[in-house]
């Protein structure tokens, strides 16, 4: 009779882990490494937008040509001056898509990317577009606390 029950729970834990592996096969995910050419007369607002829209197309197009798949990555780098910059990453499932296909919500921007691409202030367009401003940001009122420094100790 034990060797019955054995028999029986190892059958039982076989056909659930070939039911779950069957499971996990079925799901088709898809990652796409795009890349934006960027030139200097453009705002990073605007190659942002751009990010989005090529971001929205390429995750609409891979789900209408491939009904296998559920979820996408996309990922959008951006160039600049040969410096590739990844400017945001889109990862959606195909029933979170088929909800609602607004890419902001499925969309991680990486900030930095601002800097590094060489964007210092996000309304000037061009170093040619005129007068640039300097924005002077006051200092704090008060000196700041010592506690606030890393080297503090309040032993």
């Amino acid at each position: 009779m034990n060797l019955h029950r054995r028999l029986f729970s190892g059958f039982i834990l076989a056909t659930v882990f070939l039911v779950a592996s069957m499971s996990v096969s079925l799901a088709e995910t898809k990652e796409a490494y795009l890349t934006l050419n960027s030139d200097d007369s453009q705002s990073y607002a605007n190659l942002v937008q751009q990010a989005e829209e090529l971001a929205k197309e390429s995750i609409a197009r891979e789900f209408m040509e491939n009904p296998a798949l559920t979820e996408v990555t996309v990922i959008v780098t951006a160039d600049r001056s040969r410096q590739f910059v990844p400017v945001l990453r889109s990862r959606v499932s195909r029933s979170q898509w088929q909800k609602d296909s607004r890419i902001e919500q499925w969309t991680r921007y990486f900030a930095d990317s601002q800097y590094l691409l060489g964007f210092r202030d996000s309304y000037v367009s061009s170093p040619n577009s005129g007068p640039s401003r300097v924005i002077n940001v006051p200092g704090p009122s008060r000196p700041a606390s010592r506690q606030n420094d890393p080297a503090f100790r309040d032993d």
